[in-house]
């Protein structure tokens, strides 16, 4: 366990949008399981029809801070935003509708005192998806991002981690936070780069309470795959020039 548990700040990271229904009731669980940790948590919305951000700031908790966004939407510039405003030594990146499940919190980031990073994976022993056919096409599709940036993170998708401030600074956030999900491909890309320790973890992926999830699940994945094969593309041409 963290010899500084008491101390040190630990920064919850939640980009939101239209999460209304869920936003409240994750921020209290988020508390419970870190009752005995100094922490904070960051809503970052990207200007919610649904009254997201309102329903955030009229919590009035000192340790929550809502930030409201009205320009360049989308969740890795939400997620770039809330490292930039957050204050822990210790950061933790997650979803804002219960997918990622906040009981594994006091794990990841207990494990900290051995890693640099720890990440939730769906895909190693004890992992899981609750639709069989979402599961099979990520766990491909995961295969595929390993094959093409020779990478060894089992799920590079799945954005929710738990990383030491001074380790995630090390990466240039220009190269990195833009478009969607497809940044934490980029992300684990150059974690991996500068060789930091990662532990990744058997998660099992939760489920929305209120509200429906994203459908657009072909489409997403086309996009992914354009930006694995451009991301394979700039890592084979730095590859050559260092050669050459």
């Amino acid at each position: 366990m963290l010899q500084e548990k008491e101390t040190c700040q630990v920064s919850i990271i939640l980009p939101t949008y239209n999460e209304k229904d869920n936003i409240v009731s994750l921020i209290e669980t988020i508390h419970d399981e870190l009752r005995n940790y100094n922490h904070e948590i960051i809503v970052v919305d990207d200007n919610s029809l649904d009254g997201t951000y309102q329903a955030v700031v009229g919590l009035n908790r000192h340790c929550v801070k809502a930030i409201l966004r009205s320009e360049k939407p989308g969740l890795a510039n939400s997620i770039r935003c809330g490292l930039e405003n957050a204050k822990g030594s210790i950061l933790v990146i997650m979803d804002s509708d219960f997918n990622h499940q906040p009981k594994y919190l006091p794990f990841m980031i207990n494990a900290l005192a051995h890693y640099e990073c720890v990440s939730g994976s769906r895909f190693i022993y004890g992992g899981k998806m609750h639709n069989e056919l979402r599961h099979m096409l990520s766990w491909i599709f995961n295969i595929f991002v390993r094959l093409m940036t020779g990478g060894l993170i089992t799920d590079n998708l799945y954005g929710f981690l738990a990383i030491k401030r001074k380790v995630i600074e090390r990466c240039n956030y220009d190269d990195i936070f833009w478009g969607y999900g497809d940044y934490c491909i980029r992300l684990m890309y150059c974690l991996q780069k500068h060789k930091v320790r990662i532990l990744q973890i058997p998660v099992v992926n939760g489920l929305r309470t209120k509200g429906e999830a994203n459908t657009k699940f072909f489409k997403v994945f086309c996009q992914y795959f354009k930006e694995v094969i451009k991301l394979a593309y700039r890592i084979r041409i730095k590859y050559y020039d260092a050669r050459n």
